[in-house]
């Protein structure tokens, strides 16, 4: 019968933590469909999921009504997201809160096998007033797609 039953406690092991094979440098891979809600400020680098993705807020674009205002069109805002993964180059994208259909508008970005979703942008605009980008704080949803 052999002596494969030796082993057999060090392969479970190694299966249940996953601590065997795979990503040569030791990193865990977040699977399909994992997500996870960040907040994201100018200048800071926010790790999502396992911590091979990393985002940071660069630019953004906000053209929405003000909240002291009457507007004929709601208006949209987007964030420029700076995405790296370990090993590969950075990646930019726009990602923009959701827009009328036909509107030709950011929305969701693909990078780096992640769908970013912008949740929600803080604060809302008031009229006459200039909000700078370091008080942003863009709320994006990161979902693992490969």
């Amino acid at each position: 019968m052999g002596t494969w039953y030796r082993y057999a406690p060090a392969v479970v092991a190694c299966a249940l933590l996953g601590a065997c094979g795979g990503g040569g440098d030791g990193a865990m891979t977040d699977p399909l469909g994992a997500s996870q809600t960040v907040v994201l400020r100018a200048g800071a680098v926010v790790a999502v999921g396992t911590g091979a993705l990393t985002l940071k807020l660069t630019d953004v674009r906000d053209s929405r009504c003000p909240v002291d205002a009457t507007c004929v069109w709601a208006g949209h805002a987007s964030v420029a997201v700076q995405a790296t993964y370990t090993g590969q180059a950075a990646q930019s994208a726009w990602v923009g809160l959701q827009a009328s259909a036909g509107a030709d508008l950011p929305g969701d970005a693909y990078v780096h096998g992640w769908r970013l979703r912008l949740q929600a942008l803080e604060p809302a605009p008031r009229a006459g007033v200039e909000v700078p980008l370091e008080q942003y704080r863009a709320t994006v949803v990161a979902e693992r797609t490969q």
